[in-house]
């Protein structure tokens, strides 16, 4: 079972600090970034993969450096299984985070990159093509996601790209703003 790697928090902090991060390459090769934070009772370490808006998070308990809860996002939706652990690394809760959601976050990235050019999946090329999300979030409630984008040119006042997507169907509820401009096709 995981354990928290109090070794490489101790060899990346600085001075008294009560967080580091470094950049590392995991077991399938890819280049990933370690944030390690220590709490009163508890040590946290965040994977971020790099280019992704993909994030795991993991809260071990600080005596024994035993995983005591696990979760993963996708920009502010937690996705997935989060899972809690008792001393003993038995499962004692499992919440299935995507369940209600018939259209799921996956659905919702083949649909933005396919009908609004706009690749969720892709920090780089959101820069590269001023597609920058600056908001994506779902809501279990109104059962619907909600993505902001700032916009560079705004002739109409609109500031910002919106979108809402139902999480059921995958339909676009509304849409307000313009495709935003590269910063040369403003020139």
């Amino acid at each position: 079972m995981r354990k928290f790697d109090l070794e490489a928090f101790e060899k990346h902090k600085k001075d008294n600090n009560t967080y580091c991060r470094y950049i590392t390459k995991n077991t399938n090769g890819d280049t990933i970034e370690i944030f390690l934070t220590e709490h009163k009772d508890s040590y946290q370490q965040t994977i971020i993969y790099l280019n992704t808006p993909i994030k795991q998070r993991f809260m071990y308990h600080k005596k024994t450096l035993t995983l005591i809860k696990e979760i993963e996002s996708f920009y502010d939706c937690i996705i997935g299984f989060q899972r809690e652990y008792d001393d003993e690394q038995e499962l004692i809760k499992e919440i299935n985070n995507d369940e209600p959601y018939k259209f799921s976050w996956q659905d919702l990235v083949n649909k933005m990159k396919n009908e609004y050019q706009i690749d969720l999946m892709d920090e780089k090329e959101q820069i590269k093509n001023n597609t920058q999300v600056t908001f994506l979030s779902r809501n279990s409630q109104t059962m619907k996601y909600s993505i902001s984008m700032p916009c560079e040119f705004t002739p109409h006042g609109v500031i910002e790209e919106k979108f809402e997507i139902d999480a059921i169907t995958g339909n676009t509820i509304y849409h307000i703003g313009n495709k935003r401009n590269k910063h040369s096709d403003l020139l």
